[in-house]
């Protein structure tokens, strides 16, 4: 589809679409990874044999942990990013685009046509009009 594109907007949105899929999945692969991960690793540190009494003590410890990730998340500055968090985004909702590029030329050219024909009416209506008749003045 871009190779047949030589619009420069129109293929500005077909890769941004793309690259925000691309970047969707990875995302949603890196996530599941990190999560699998920590998944075993929380229940090995949680389930260690000779932890015993401690076993409490790890558990809140790790309660405390992810309160601090979740502290220090909340204020990391997006370096620049914030563009490509919202290519994702569009992605994850299904907002192409692409597809609102083409929308909104539809609805233009749609204007452009009423205004057109709008003009061709009033101009029909002034020639057909018949001229005023000639007023006699008495002298």
């Amino acid at each position: 589809m871009l190779i047949g594109t030589n619009d420069e907007h129109e293929r500005r949105t077909l890769v941004e679409d793309t690259v925000g899929k691309i970047l969707l999945a990875c995302w949603h692969g890196v996530k599941s990874e990190i999560v699998q991960v920590l998944r075993e690793v929380v229940t090995q540190y949680i389930n260690d044999e000779p932890v015993g009494p401690k076993r409490e003590y790890r558990v809140n410890q790790l309660f405390r942990i992810g309160w601090a990730f979740r502290e220090v998340i909340a204020h990391i500055p997006d370096g620049g990013l914030n563009p490509l968090r919202r290519i994702m985004d569009d992605a994850e909702h299904k907002v192409s685009k692409h597809q609102l590029l083409l929308t909104e030329r539809a609805e233009l050219a749609s204007q452009s046509n009423e205004a057109r024909h709008t003009l061709k009416r009033k101009r029909e209506t002034s020639v057909s009009a018949e001229p005023p008749s000639p007023v006699k003045v008495k002298r």
